[in-house]
């Protein structure tokens, strides 16, 4: 609307007559409100932080935002259609790298159900009909009876824990010290450190260049990144940033020391970049390169992970299989059969 000669003010007035979102409703109203009051529309989105999470709070706040810079130069449609371009594109990888995530949950979840009604509900009974008598029961088969017994008497113990556990958990990732174990635990668990070191790295490279090419300075573009990535290792590695930009040392100077984060590729080239005074096109190189390369790690992420829960599954059906054959077996010893 903006390119269509359209205000911002009839925009955003436009989008809330059409829209049915009520929080969008609510969003457009408080925006207009900001406007006929004659503030920026950067103002008016800083004004909002309960409507965008931290990274988008990040990117639009007070004066050192994107669209502040983009209100100044005038190229504010330019601006908020990279925003929105960037937005759509993160969003997509955000989706997919949560999916690779919880995809793994969700069969674990299933497993541990399946095999919870396994041993609670469907073997008492076929072992109490196979292991009737007095005759000795071979030792998989009672570590199996065992099992199952516990899991008849104690399913409810089970359940609580279980949902305390999840409960307290969800809760601990929350504080500040659960963020830093999360995130050491992502970016130290095999498979799972390569995935999420690349999609933070795609993440931080397109926030940089797009913040970059919109005219912000490196010490703006880096403050503004605190908010962007949500992993404490990266904040801490923004801060030595900008505390070695301040000094007057090179973006390169402090990221060639954090190849746990960074690749030292990346590192490399952005070196070049900045000693060619071309950062902006060094950063697309890198975002083109890792694209693809996040694509690759979370195929195949999903590929591995379906054979080890398959594995599970088939060790946990040989270890029931042969608890009950075995004891038919030695009960067919014992007749003479």
């Amino acid at each position: 609307m903006l390119k269509g000669g359209v205000s911002i003010l009839q925009a955003v007035e436009t989008i809330k007559q059409s829209t049915t979102n009520y929080a969008l409703k609510k969003v457009a109203t408080s925006i207009i409100f900001h406007l006929n009051e004659g503030k920026s529309f950067s103002y008016a989105l800083s004004r909002l932080p309960e409507y965008f999470d931290e990274s988008d709070a990040a990117i639009v706040k007070s004066d050192a935002s994107i669209v502040k810079t983009g209100e100044n130069t005038g190229n504010l449609d330019v601006v908020l259609q990279e925003l929105a371009n960037e937005y759509t594109y993160l969003e997509s990888i955000k989706n997919r790298y949560k999916s690779a995530l919880t995809y793994p949950i969700i069969l674990i979840i299933m497993a541990v159900g399946a095999v919870l009604f396994l041993f609670s509900s469907v073997l008492p009974d076929i072992l109490d009909m196979v292991a009737g008598g007095d005759q000795k029961l071979p030792w998989i088969t009672l570590i199996l009876k065992g099992m199952s017994d516990f899991f008849v008497t104690s399913w409810r113990k089970i359940l609580i824990v279980l949902i305390t556990w999840l409960v307290v958990g969800g809760i601990y990732t929350t504080t500040d010290s659960g963020k830093k174990w999360l995130s050491s635990f992502m970016l130290n668990t095999p498979m799972l450190w390569s995935m999420t070191k690349t999609y933070y790295l795609i993440k931080r490279v397109r926030y940089t260049k797009l913040m970059i090419w919109s005219g912000l300075d490196y010490v703006q573009t880096f403050r503004l990144m605190r908010g962007v990535l949500d992993i404490p290792a990266y904040k801490e590695m923004i801060e030595n940033i900008i505390s070695g930009l301040q000094l007057g040392k090179t973006i390169f100077d402090t990221i060639q020391y954090e190849s746990h984060l960074i690749y030292p590729n990346v590192a490399v080239m952005i070196k070049v970049g900045e000693e060619t005074a071309n950062l902006e096109d060094a950063l697309s190189n890198i975002i083109s390169m890792y694209q693809e390369e996040l694509d690759n790690q979370i195929s195949q992420f999903s590929k591995v992970l379906e054979p080890v829960i398959l594995i599970f599954m088939g060790v946990m059906v040989a270890f029931v299989a042969s608890g009950i054959f075995g004891v038919v077996f030695s009960v067919m010893e014992n007749v003479g059969v």
